[in-house]
């Protein structure tokens, strides 16, 4: 059995936007995501000058920030409920390895702020707060 936390997702290939967890809590996560020349939403986006798209590196986000509501765990899910003040600074192209925060602002009910980034080679490409809500176990 994969006790890693990706299996604790419910999304799989190609919507798995997560390529490893680092540490996980109650409060705060990092992931990774590896671009890869060979990714299905880059043939499209843009032919010849290929970037990863803004919505896909929120969905990555939201992704980690669901791990850590959870803590890992696929006791219950979570989905976004909020994309607040998100800022994109740069682009991600093939080749880029993200390196994804999340941390836990403030929480209300099954609701959960979280303050996310994106980083790529130190530098922040996205950054913003996304609000989740937590469905079934745990509130």
């Amino acid at each position: 059995m994969d006790n890693s936390p990706l299996t604790s997702l419910p999304h799989a290939y190609p919507f798995r936007l997560l390529d490893r967890v680092g540490a996980i809590s109650a409060e705060r996560g990092t992931a990774i995501k590896n671009v890869s020349a060979n990714e299905a939403f880059l043939q499209g986006h843009f032919p010849g000058d290929p970037v990863m798209p803004g919505v896909l590196i929120i969905e990555a986000m939201a992704q980690l920030a669901g791990l850590v509501m959870n803590n890992g765990a696929r006791e219950c899910g979570a989905y976004v409920a909020q994309v607040k003040d998100m800022r994109f600074r740069k682009t991600v192209a093939p080749g880029d390895s993200i390196v994804l925060s999340a941390e836990i602002g403030s929480r209300f009910g099954s609701l959960a702020s979280f303050t996310v980034s994106a980083n790529v080679d130190g530098v922040v490409i996205a950054a913003g707060e996304i609000v989740m809500a937590q469905t079934g176990g745990k509130e």
